[in-house]
């Protein structure tokens, strides 16, 4: 999966992608599933700008499946972004949402990681995992930590593990 992208360059499956699945974690289309694109500017005070429309559309290639298919224009602001999915299950149920980071960097810059491609295929599945599985943080992990158990959310182990990623820190998503 992608974590920056070059002015002018294209994004496609495998890039801004989501996966929804139910309980059984069979794969499922809700009643309703848009994005809306946000440069991140980092202020002081840090404020999102909306790029484009607000309910975008998404690609729904396979049940579950959803990804933005957009072209990065050629002349965008370098920085941070974010994509906010927005996702009704049901007519009348209430809305969720899901955020991921993304960077447009220079056409100059190399996009590289730390990590092999091993490595970096077990993160981004992982960060998956924790992301689409748990969309309000009600998702409980017990930990046993030198002997002592802990409950956590998967939503901190998000934010613990974007923290400490290298790319995160330099405005790339994670």
């Amino acid at each position: 999966m992608a974590v920056a992208f070059h002015p002018g360059q294209e994004v496609t499956r495998g890039d801004l992608d989501i996966f929804l699945k139910d309980s059984s974690q069979v794969p499922i289309n809700p009643y309703s599933v848009v994005y809306a694109i946000y440069y991140v500017d980092p202020g002081p005070p840090e404020a999102e700008i909306l790029i484009g429309a607000a309910d975008r559309v998404p690609v729904n290639p396979a049940v579950g499946e959803f990804y933005a298919a957009l072209m990065v224009p050629a002349d965008a602001t370098i920085g941070t972004y974010r994509i906010r999915w927005t996702i009704q299950e049901q007519i009348g149920t209430p809305k969720m949402q899901v955020v991921q980071e993304w960077a447009v960097v220079s056409s100059a810059s190399v996009i590289t990681s730390p990590y092999s491609t091993v490595e970096q295929g077990m993160i981004d599945t992982f960060r998956v995992m924790l992301r689409d599985n748990c969309i309000g943080g009600e998702e409980m992990l017990e930990l046993d930590v030198d002997g002592e158990k802990m409950v956590v959310s998967f939503h901190d182990i998000w934010e613990t593990l974007h923290d400490l990623n290298p790319s995160s820190r330099s405005g790339a998503r994670t």
